[in-house]
């Protein structure tokens, strides 16, 4: 056994050392850039097969931090929903499109962005998302983002910095892929609560949430024919999200632990740092774990996803802090981790729990 061990070790180091020579040469790195690119395009054709090919309401975490931490692979908060064959996007936070660009998304799917409120944490991606569903995917109009009062004043500002851009790639690309007549956002202001949109057997509904001082700020409910997502949007414990996310089957809702936030406050205080007043501000304007559970379970939902983890937690152990005591009030949740995939076919009253691949 030791002997065909060594000789098989003897045969490994050989070919691996034949192929390093092999590779000095050009034709043989030609050969293996043209499998690699080959490789990446056939991807990029494909598509990602993790999303769903068959009727359902879904929705995929593509951000799941607020912006106080930054562990590598999480971005901020993003939530892309999909309904049959349309995709909507709710909040567009730093990395989330990076995200959405390694799944391979269908950028010529999105409809429309939902954004809760004016946070920067919440917009800051908005610029990559339109040009990734502008260049070359046949768009027949500016992109629609649905927001609170001042969207107006955030898409006209994307449109100013980037004139230049849209400019140069129409006239690089020219109207084919980079038609100049769609460039730039159709910013429909929420008012009120209300019933935003309704198309293709979706009906977008916004409802008002606590996140003062930022007012207004709003989350949103998704019903696609037979299933339900609510996401909560930045907000403390809220009765009109108990009202609104009413015997839906999933409840996205933002989550802090402030026993972690408390900790970190600490920390930075024993340094004498300013961003310690920071982390005291932040307490009374966020859901604790513990009550985002109390929300789902006075709301009658099925399932209770927590999103825009504050401070998110970075390894199993925090991971337990954060969630300690969830399940004694509300069995029933998952922790958002970037990919995170809630599946909810029509017709059924199943939830499927995944996650995308890159």
């Amino acid at each position: 056994m030791i002997r065909i061990l060594k000789h098989f070790l003897v045969i490994l180091i050989t070919i691996s050392i034949a192929a390093v020579i092999a590779f000095q040469f050009t034709a043989v790195q030609d050969l293996a850039a043209k499998l690699v690119v080959k490789a990446q395009v056939q991807r990029g054709i494909q598509g990602n097969t993790k999303i769903p090919d068959y009727d359902a309401l879904s929705a995929v975490t593509c951000g799941s931090r607020s912006p106080i931490t930054a562990p590598p692979d999480r971005a901020e908060t993003c939530t892309m929903i999909i309904a049959g064959e349309h995709i909507y996007i709710v909040d567009v936070g730093d990395g989330s499109v990076v995200n959405l660009r390694s799944w391979n998304i269908p950028f010529n799917k999105i409809k429309a962005v939902f954004i809760t409120h004016m946070h920067s944490d919440h917009i800051s991606d908005l610029a990559d998302l339109h040009l990734l569903t502008w260049i070359g995917t046949e768009r027949a109009k500016k992109l629609d983002v649905y927001g609170p009062r001042g969207i107006e004043l955030v898409t006209k500002g994307f449109e100013m910095s980037y004139k230049h851009d849209f400019l140069y790639r129409n006239m690089h690309h020219g109207n084919i892929l980079a038609p100049l007549e769609v460039t730039g956002y159709n910013p429909i202001t929420v008012i009120q609560e209300s019933i935003v949109l309704e198309e293709n057997n979706l009906r977008v509904t916004a409802f008002t949430v606590n996140h003062s001082p930022v007012e207004p700020a709003f989350g949103f409910r998704f019903d696609y024919k037979d299933r339900s997502i609510v996401i909560s949007g930045d907000t403390t414990i809220n009765d009109n999200v108990i009202k609104n996310a009413k015997n839906a089957d999933v409840l996205i809702h933002e989550a802090q632990s402030n026993e972690m936030v408390e900790l970190a406050r600490k920390e930075l205080e024993l340094n004498n740092q300013i961003t310690e007043k920071l982390f005291e501000d932040i307490k009374d304007y966020h859901t604790t774990p513990k009550e985002a559970a109390r929300v789902a379970k006075k709301a009658g939902v099925d399932h209770l996803v927590l999103n825009h983890l504050s401070p998110a937690p970075d390894g199993y152990i925090a991971e337990q802090i954060f969630t300690r005591g969830l399940s004694k009030i509300f069995p029933d949740w998952t922790l958002a981790k970037d990919g995170t995939m809630i599946i909810l076919p029509v017709n059924s009253d199943k939830i499927e729990i995944t996650k995308i691949s890159r």
